[in-house]
């Protein structure tokens, strides 16, 4: 620090170490207690919500009626978000699981509450494969090119496009739903010059 040759013993250096390695560890356990108190208060939140549509609807209704959807709703919420409200980045991908293993289920039980349509899980189950895979191919793709993020979320750009035109294809054959409209159109050409921009920037920066 003054410039002088040092005569640190390796004792000194030792204790140097030891130092610099508590304050990671205390750097990294005041994350993590942040994250705790995320994790507490958005439980909290969560219930609290629970509770309050669950008191509203049996003082009007005096009974479980609209309640159902967003209580239920709220349930399918947690475990999806809680991962990441716990562990931030750690935890994206066991919301993903949890929200890959859920989404049918809650379809399930949606389908059970609106018992006029019978819609929502063929439509619904098509969708939510449709989306589970495109998000786990998102995922990998910044796994592989974690170094790449610019370029990862080019690529992911691009695919969602025909991701789109599967999801219209489904929907074409429940109701009339057009396979490729004028806004459509107009999606593709914004997400393609998105890509083109970003694959640009990665291209001049190497991210």
């Amino acid at each position: 620090m003054n410039g002088q040759k040092s005569n640190a013993t390796a004792d000194s250096i030792k204790t140097v170490d030891n130092a610099l390695r508590y304050a990671d560890k205390a750097a990294a356990n005041k994350v993590k207690s942040i994250y705790n108190i995320f994790a507490i208060v958005f439980s909290l939140l969560l219930l609290t919500g629970i509770i309050v549509c669950a008191i509203c609807d049996l003082a009007i209704s005096g009974n479980f009626t609209w309640s159902l959807f967003p209580i239920s709703s709220i349930i399918f919420a947690w475990p999806v978000l809680f991962p990441v409200m716990k562990f931030g980045k750690k935890g994206i991908c066991g919301a993903m699981i949890a929200f890959s293993i859920l989404i049918v289920p809650f379809l399930y039980v949606l389908n059970c509450l609106i018992e006029t349509s019978g819609l929502i899980l063929p439509i619904g189950i098509r969708m939510a494969v449709i989306s589970v895979v495109f998000l786990w191919v998102v995922f990998a793709l910044f796994k592989i090119l974690k170094s790449r993020k610019l370029f990862a979320s080019a690529i992911s750009l691009l695919i969602a496009i025909p991701v789109c035109l599967l999801i219209n294809f489904n929907l074409s054959q429940f109701i009339s739903e057009p396979l490729i409209d004028d806004w459509d159109i107009l999606t593709f050409f914004i997400v393609i010059i998105a890509a083109s921009v970003l694959f640009i920037i990665a291209w001049r920066k190497r991210v």
